[in-house]
């Protein structure tokens, strides 16, 4: 399923980006700058309006991606299609790997469930287009953390938590969690976080890379607002000017939020639930997901992956009646996704050029309903993690349990 869509669906933004960065740094340019349209292997440049086309990741994806173009070349035909087939290998090859590091860990503690998890995973809708249409690469970073959790030695835990950080950052917010579920937390959380700063910082020198460029482009992701299923988003949609209207100072202040909010979740969820547990470990990082995807100042369709799949090992393991939060919070993000993305028209923008404008002629078509349904979709995303929230705090360590005919 994942592979039919592969070669000739993408994202105008990411899709295309990963297009231009595996050619560019291929040929020894740096990823941490406006990289140009490539002739003969780009499709879209819609960045040629927004005045930027640089990457804001930690070496690990630049350097993948120059490698599969120089795979491109020595296989490729020269057919730009056989490029963004190789391209979405690795994406599509993590997330049917995420499938299976769920199924593994669900089937060892609950046999019975496992499969079903595997099938609510690999056949989700929402999965199969952030993965092989879009072309996001998420889900190669949350492998790493459920392996991280189906180890026990603190050591090799740091070392998988390690890894996801430098595929993507986003497992940062996991880092405490993990290091200190074992012995020598400290020494763990310093693995964690010291083995992906060093590689980045070894690629950079090595590669020539602007050191100022990269840390520039990669803090900005820290504080990055807009569009948005996050709480913070809503503020994108009730002012009728987007960002623009808020000062730039109180945008800063609010793309910060996050962190606190974090250690604060971080803090509860040690009280709440223990790390020295597995039940305790996998309720502590989903509190932390919900609490980063409620107050990141945006959080994109993509980000998800990282608290369902800690939800559904939740949900296959210990508790089968939060099934329906799964659900709804699936659906949502989905909804959004479709909207957001003018009704999958801009995916198609591989195979035709018009793609960005027929879904610009779209929106002007459909005046303020689409931004009518992204708010609501925004709303019910925070609502839904909230009530994960709450049903976390219900269950948590040492309290009354109220137990629900589904969980029984």
């Amino acid at each position: 399923m994942r592979e039919v869509f592969s070669f000739w669906t993408g994202h105008p933004f990411d899709f295309e980006l990963w297009v231009r960065t595996g050619y560019w740094v291929a040929n020894g340019v740096s990823p941490y700058g406006v990289l140009p349209v490539v002739p003969g292997l780009s499709f879209a440049d819609v960045y040629s309006s927004l005045g930027e086309s640089t990457i804001g990741y930690l070496p690990f994806w630049p350097l993948i991606l120059a490698g599969i173009y120089k795979v491109y070349v020595a296989v490729g035909f020269g057919n730009r299609f056989v490029y963004y087939f190789l391209l979405k290998q690795p994406i599509i090859i993590g997330d049917l790997l995420l499938g299976y590091t769920i199924f593994r860990y669900v089937r060892a503690r609950r046999p019975e469930t496992g499969e079903a998890m595997l099938s609510l995973w690999l056949l989700s809708p929402l999965t199969i287009i952030i993965s092989s249409i879009w072309g996001m690469f998420d889900s190669l970073a949350m492998v790493c953390v459920v392996m991280a959790l189906s180890v026990h030695r603190g050591t090799a835990r740091s070392l998988w938590e390690a890894l996801a950080i430098w595929i993507k950052s986003i497992p940062l917010i996991f880092a405490i969690p993990l290091a200190f579920s074992g012995s020598k937390s400290t020494r763990n959380l310093i693995i964690s976080l010291a083995l992906p700063a060093a590689l980045s910082a070894a690629a950079v020198l090595l590669l020539g890379w602007p050191i100022s460029s990269a840390i520039d482009t990669i803090e900005s992701t820290a504080t990055k607002g807009g569009q948005s299923l996050s709480v913070f988003g809503v503020l994108f949609f009730v002012s009728p000017f987007g960002q623009s209207s808020y000062p730039p100072l109180l945008l800063d202040a609010l793309g910060l939020v996050w962190i606190p909010a974090l250690l604060v979740a971080t803090f509860f969820a040690s009280r709440w639930f223990g790390f020295d547990t597995e039940k305790g470990l996998v309720q502590s990082l989903i509190l932390c997901a919900a609490a980063f995807m409620l107050f990141k100042a945006q959080v994109n369709e993509q980000y998800s992956i990282y608290l369902l799949a800690l939800i559904l090992i939740d949900v296959g393991v210990w508790n089968p009646g939060r099934r329906r939060l799964y659900l709804a919070i699936t659906t949502v993000v989905l909804v959004f996704l479709v909207v957001n993305n003018g009704f999958f028209i801009r995916f198609v923008s591989p195979i035709d050029p018009l793609a960005v404008f027929t879904e610009s002629q779209l929106d002007s078509s459909l005046g303020s309903i689409r931004f009518d349904i992204l708010f609501a979709c925004s709303v019910a995303f925070a609502a839904l993690n909230l009530a994960y929230i709450v049903a976390l705090f219900r269950a948590r360590r040492g309290a009354p349990q109220r137990t629900s005919p589904a969980s029984s």
